[in-house]
């Protein structure tokens, strides 16, 4: 997929800035999938994926060469296992019910942070369909010597989805100590989302409980001067709709972060987004979303790939499939 397009962000410190982005709906990026039948249900399977800049050529993901996914598996009757670098089961679920935008423009994540997006050193087991229900559960290695827990994580999945409705649970708890630093609370973070498509219009709800230190990341702290503070014990709402136009589809979200802390830095995000398809390949889009941030809140408005660099920011531009 290559994604290319102008964004337009205001109400930082630095001013208004005015780009050519890459990824913005969808992140640019490249790969491989492959499978091969062993026989009696059995196969085995791998997926490797990169993000690229494509207004640059360089590789996001610090600079990494597949750092979406890199991962080999087993597929049977039983579900899959797979071991490698993946998306956790919260941020799957935040991306595949929870968000109409799917973490594209306007994305949901940078006011509902969780935890974790993707882990390395991952070890995730997913269900086969049953009448309509699945589930999902990750380990994830800390790899600290002499100390197992530390850095490690959990997490997973559960729901049930049909033509209109699907509903589903989800929770991620990593550990924060190090090989040096001890005894620190987890990050905690529960997802429940839903969504349910009436016909002319299909609405989307989330509510994520996020506890601990780096269970709300703050994705540009710097954005509005570095007075702001990650929240360590807050709550988090989406509520969305989008609406089929013919060939386009117009979506609406707003995403309200509770902080429950001393600070009560509070945040809500409400975006509009347009998206016309060409063809099945390729589509045209364009967004606008807004933060509101209180006492000192540093919450951004970005998009698939950046972080934002202020509390405003306008999108436009071409996304295709290949």
């Amino acid at each position: 997929m290559i994604d290319l397009g102008v964004s337009v962000d205001g109400g930082g410190v630095g001013g208004t800035s005015t780009r050519l982005s890459s990824g913005m709906a969808s992140q640019s990026r490249w790969g491989f999938r492959g499978s091969e039948d062993l026989g009696g249900g059995l196969a085995a399977f791998f997926v490797i994926e990169g993000g690229f800049y494509a207004d640059t050529g360089g590789s996001t993901q610090n600079n990494t060469l597949f750092g979406r996914t890199s991962a080999l598996g087993l597929r049977g009757d039983f579900g899959s296992i797979s071991l490698g670098l993946q998306d956790v089961p919260l941020f799957t679920t935040l991306n595949t019910v929870v968000d109409p935008l799917r973490n594209g423009i306007a994305r949901s994540n940078n006011v509902m942070a969780p935890a974790g997006f993707r882990a390395n050193n991952s070890i995730l087991y997913q269900s086969r369909d049953l009448g309509g229900f699945s589930g999902d559960l990750m380990y994830v290695a800390g790899e600290v010597a002499g100390d197992a827990a530390a850095g490690s994580a959990v997490g997973g999945s559960f729901g049930y989805s049909e033509r209109r409705l699907a509903v589903r649970v989800a929770f991620h708890r990593k550990n924060n100590d190090s090989a040096t630093v001890k005894n620190r609370d987890p990050a905690r973070n529960f997802l429940l989302g839903a969504n349910y498509d009436f016909g002319p219009a299909k609405v989307f709800f989330g509510y994520e409980v996020d506890k601990g230190p780096n269970s709300a990341v703050l994705n540009n702290p710097a954005a509005f001067g570095g007075t702001a503070v990650a929240s360590t014990d807050s709550t988090d709402m989406l509520l969305g709709v989008s609406v089929p136009m013919g060939a386009g589809t117009l979506v609406a979200t707003h995403v309200r972060k509770d902080d429950k802390t001393a600070f009560n830095q509070d945040a809500q995000q409400s975006a509009l987004a347009y998206l016309y398809a060409l063809s099945k390949r390729s589509d045209l889009y364009t967004s606008y979303a807004v933060i509101r941030n209180h006492n000192g809140a540093g919450y951004t408005a970005g998009n698939g790939t950046e972080p934002g660099t202020g509390n405003r920011q306008f999108t436009a531009g071409l996304r295709h499939r290949f």
